[in-house]
């Protein structure tokens, strides 16, 4: 363990005299980005002093869809360990900064592929604690810093700038943003061919945002399957009740019509109704008293679900085998691989090698195909994953919890789960984690609402949510029914898209920066990367509040964006 106070760490950075006195003492709130763990961890700013719930209220295996491995109780932890945190210090991991004003005092966790870095920041932010987490089987070594790079630069696009030289990312090619259509967010496990290839027509036929905005246009654009096909998570085999053809046929019609065919596993997930959960128990990650290791718990999946042991060379082959069909024998060429955090869960793996060694592994195999044998290009996104350990193997990934149809969910805000399913959530995290984009990763914000059917989202928070995931991440997908959009859905579509015309026209880059309690300044880098005579910028105010803000001239209603060109 390596303790630092934060003018040893201006000190490491090289931090010129102005940077020195913004983190002075009384000059103003010290903001922390605790970097946040996997996609589903909370990925926003916490104020001096603020920290986050230690646990969750009546369903505690909600909380292994955001902690940290070292986080979780000690019975969970087999021989690796992390520190326990001191009262109010926030731990961290990965990429995380110290804001003060305009500055951003930076560590960034360069060792990729070994053990994760593990920060803990003091209450008043002037105090960091690092160590490494599990770099050999008997617990954490490491106490030096070596292999965090730390910075401090000046303004948001320096950071991002600095991000991007450092990791030397290589992101995925094709159009930025990403658009298509997924079941999820509408269907939700209520999917069979049916459904799916009357959906796959009205997407075709009708003026929705997807149409307008890629078929039209002759840009790509994905047609996915989410949860809902197979037989059981965890028996990667097709319900053939649903889909009496299989899945190739379906596939097959998804790319007549000019788009991608995408297919969503979990490939890490093993519920009780799985066969291997029956026929392979010696698959499953065991704990200390020799159980299947919890995962999660998900009422649409027999509530509590477990994980396999990613450490065997049979579960390798096995996942390689699942990921061959997927792509040569029913024809996906874009694969969401989601609750990836479940590969990093503490257990005995039969194989006594740290968990960053079995996990890199197992990435490698899940996306060592780059092409199918057609030589047609594959995509993979990662959903739920370690971010720090991932994003080599899934530069396309979930940054934020889960999206829904309404702003949020009480019953679940109630129970304390920070990962939970929620419009706001999902908004703080793209914009918490928008420096990622276009540096680590692109950005998959989830999808974005047009609808009014099964859609409680007021016209104010669909536009926010549309022109955020447009500005600051680089995937548009929604899940909406095209043959259910009314007068009013249409007409706001229209508006979108036209808004989307205009600010791609404006050829800028965008950020956020948080200046309140759910507030945000819309920045842009004006680099002028616009048509020639075209000089328009764009300023704006995002409002996450229920109560009306203005800040710098501009005001913005509750749970609304305000955008403002300027020339």
């Amino acid at each position: 363990m390596e303790s630092l106070t934060l003018t040893e760490l201006l000190d490491r950075a090289g931090a010129p005299p102005e940077a020195r006195a913004a983190f002075a003492p009384g000059q103003g709130s010290i903001m922390l980005h605790a970097g946040g763990w996997q996609s589903w961890s909370p990925g926003w700013e916490l104020f001096p002093g603020e920290t986050l719930p230690a646990g969750v209220r009546l369903i505690p295996l909600l909380r292994l869809l955001t902690a940290a491995p070292w986080e979780l109780g000690e019975k969970r932890r087999g021989k690796g360990r992390g520190p326990a945190l001191k009262k109010g210090w926030v731990g961290a991991s990965f990429i995380i900064y110290l804001r003060a004003g305009d500055w951003y005092l930076v560590l960034a966790d360069e060792r990729v592929g070994a053990a994760p870095a593990i920060y803990a920041v003091s209450p008043e932010r002037r105090d960091l604690e690092f160590t490494r987490y599990e770099e050999t089987p008997g617990g954490p070594s490491g106490s030096s810093l070596s292999g965090v790079r730390v910075f401090c630069v000046r303004g948001f696009f320096a950071l991002k700038d600095s991000l991007r030289a450092l990791y030397q990312q290589p992101l995925p090619e094709g159009p930025d943003p990403i658009g298509g259509y997924e079941s999820w967010y509408n269907r939700y496990t209520r999917i069979n061919e049916k459904l799916l290839l009357a959906d796959l027509e009205a997407l075709l036929t009708t003026d929705n945002l997807i149409k307008l905005r890629y078929v039209d246009r002759k840009k790509p654009a994905v047609f996915q399957i989410d949860d809902g096909w197979e037989r059981a998570v965890g028996d990667w085999e097709i319900d053939t009740g649903r889909f009496p053809r299989g899945l190739r046929p379906l596939a097959e019609k998804i790319k007549e019509a000019g788009l991608t065919p995408g297919l969503w596993l979990a490939p890490f997930l093993v519920t009780r109704k799985a066969r291997i959960f029956r026929e392979k128990p010696q698959w499953l990650l065991r704990d200390e008293r020799g159980g299947p290791v919890k995962a999660g718990w998900n009422p649409n999946w027999d509530g509590v679900y477990y994980c396999l042991d990613i450490s065997l060379p049979g579960v390798l082959e096995y996942l390689r085998l699942v990921l061959d069909r997927v792509i040569d024998q029913w024809g996906f060429r874009y694969i969401k691989l989601d609750f990836l955090y479940a590969g990093f869960l503490p257990g005995l793996h039969a194989v006594p090698l740290s968990a960053a060694v079995h996990y890199e592994r197992a990435c490698a195999v899940l996306t060592e195909r780059k092409k199918a044998a057609s030589g047609e290009a594959l995509s993979y996104l990662g959903c739920g994953l370690p971010l720090g350990p991932s994003f080599r193997y899934f530069p396309l990934s979930r940054i934020g919890a889960d999206t829904r149809e309404s702003w949020d969910w009480p019953l679940a805000k109630w129970l304390g789960h920070l990962g939970r399913p929620s419009a706001y959530l999902c908004l703080r995290n793209t914009l918490g984690r928008s420096f990622l984009n276009g540096t680590v990763y692109k950005n998959d914000p989830d999808v974005i609402f047009l609808r009014s059917k099964n859609c409680r989202l007021r016209a104010n928070e669909k536009e926010l949510i549309a022109l955020v995931n447009f500005l600051l991440a680089a995937q548009i997908m929604f899940s909406d029914d095209p043959r259910e959009l009314n007068a009013g859905d249409l007409a706001l579509t229209g508006r979108i898209n036209a808004l989307y015309d205009r600010l791609e026209e404006a050829g800028d880059e965008y950020g956020a920066v948080q200046i309140g309690r759910d507030l945000y300044r819309l920045i842009s880098r004006s680099t002028g990367k616009g048509p020639a005579g075209n000089q328009e910028r764009i300023r704006g105010l995002i409002n996450l509040g229920n109560k009306r803000a203005e800040r710098d001239g501009i005001n913005a209603a509750p749970h609304s964006i305000a955008l403002y060109p300027e020339r």
